[in-house]
């Protein structure tokens, strides 16, 4: 008997406010899949502050929509969100909907089978993948304290570090005070990384590029917004370091632009946005044109990181995966089997499905 989608259901982990802080949490927005069988499997929603209840919403209409649909055919079920539901035009709060319940989908498929996610997407070519530290705060920093928080990240193992050392407003001095402040306080061998967060001109972008050469980056990030790929093209032909861009995008389509105009080096699609099947099909389609994936991942550490390692270990243009180091163990009291980083990389996983365990007496009073 085929086992069949019973309930989908939202979870929403409040963010935290905790004035002074370097950053404070955001929200969690999580989805629990249970089927008539009883198995039960978990998801995350990539989503943007203030847009909570949007979202929420969204996961109630598309599961309202996937009730009693078998709950392995889970390419079938992507279709349908795209086009029956979605009419070709789904939208961001629906591609973040499905994405959260297809990963709870795969964790379920990995339960009933008791094996991890990876290997039913056809195995590895990784025995680990690194990861780069992002120390982003939404409050302006001074150059000795981005150098504190990288020497910290740095001392903990972590390998590459991606900062972001100007704001629209900042000056190109200013900004390279900080990079300097922080490459004295790694040394050499840390790689860097800065996000502009979309907020250059072309001409600014060239400016900063030309700038920071000295650093010998391991690429320049988002200098504007990644739909407009003939800029992006003229901004990576008049530069030395790697353009990445791409996780605002949410499938394929939208990255086609991208790889037709070979606009950048590298892509950074986000997993819970995308979900496991479509990040996989973005791989492939950036590898044709001979560009690296590296996933985003501003999502919980704990399944969003599970779920990018699990979509990610098996694919051969693999870069380095995001990570949040200052709320890694944000969510240790609600779940277990968290995936580790040593060294400044994360193993391969093994556990049966995603490898979480949830604790769902203390998730319920996140319930909606």
């Amino acid at each position: 008997m085929t086992d069949r989608i019973a309930t989908i259901t939202p979870y929403l982990i409040p963010g935290e406010t905790n004035p002074g802080a370097w950053w404070a949490r955001k929200p969690y927005i999580f989805v629990r899949v249970e089927t008539t069988g009883g198995v039960v499997g978990w998801g995350e929603c990539h989503h943007l502050n203030h847009r909570e209840r949007a979202l929420i919403g969204m996961i109630r209409d598309v599961g309202d929509w996937l009730a009693g649909r078998p709950a392995g055919d889970i390419r079938a079920l992507a279709g349908e969100v795209f086009g029956s539901f979605g009419h070709q035009r789904p939208g961001l709060e629906a591609y973040a909907a499905f994405a959260g319940i297809e990963i709870a989908l795969w964790d379920i498929l990995g339960l009933r089978h008791g094996a991890p996610v990876c290997d039913l997407l056809g195995g590895t070519c990784h025995d680990s993948v690194p990861v780069y530290a992002n120390i982003y705060s939404p409050d302006p920093q001074t150059p000795d304290a981005f150098a504190a928080m990288a020497a910290k990240q740095a001392k903990a193992g972590h390998k590459a570090i991606k900062l972001y050392p100007f704001r629209a407003d900042t000056s190109v001095d200013d900004g390279l005070a900080i990079l300097q402040a922080v490459r004295d306080a790694v040394g050499p061998g840390i790689g860097l990384a800065v996000d502009l967060w979309r907020h250059a001109t072309p001409a600014r972008a060239t400016r900063l590029a030309r700038a920071m050469e000295p650093f010998d980056l391991l690429w320049i990030e988002d200098p504007l917004p990644p739909d407009d790929a003939a800029t992006l093209r003229y901004i990576r032909d008049s530069i030395q370091q790697p353009l990445l861009s791409g996780e605002t995008l949410p499938t394929r389509r939208e990255f086609g632009p991208l790889f037709d105009a070979r606009a950048v080096d590298i892509v950074n699609p986000d997993i819970c946005q995308t979900g496991i099947l479509e990040i996989q099909a973005i791989a492939i389609a950036a590898e044709m044109a001979g560009i690296t994936l590296s996933p985003h991942n501003s999502n919980s550490m704990a399944l969003g990181t599970a779920a990018a390692m699990h979509a990610s270990v098996g694919l051969t243009n693999l870069g380095l995966l995001e990570y949040f180091p200052l709320f890694d163990t944000a969510l240790d009291d609600l779940c277990e089997g968290r995936l580790p980083v040593r060294d400044g990389a994360i193993g391969r996983p093994t556990a049966a499905g995603l490898g979480l365990t949830w604790d769902e007496a203390a998730m319920q009073r996140f319930r909606l």
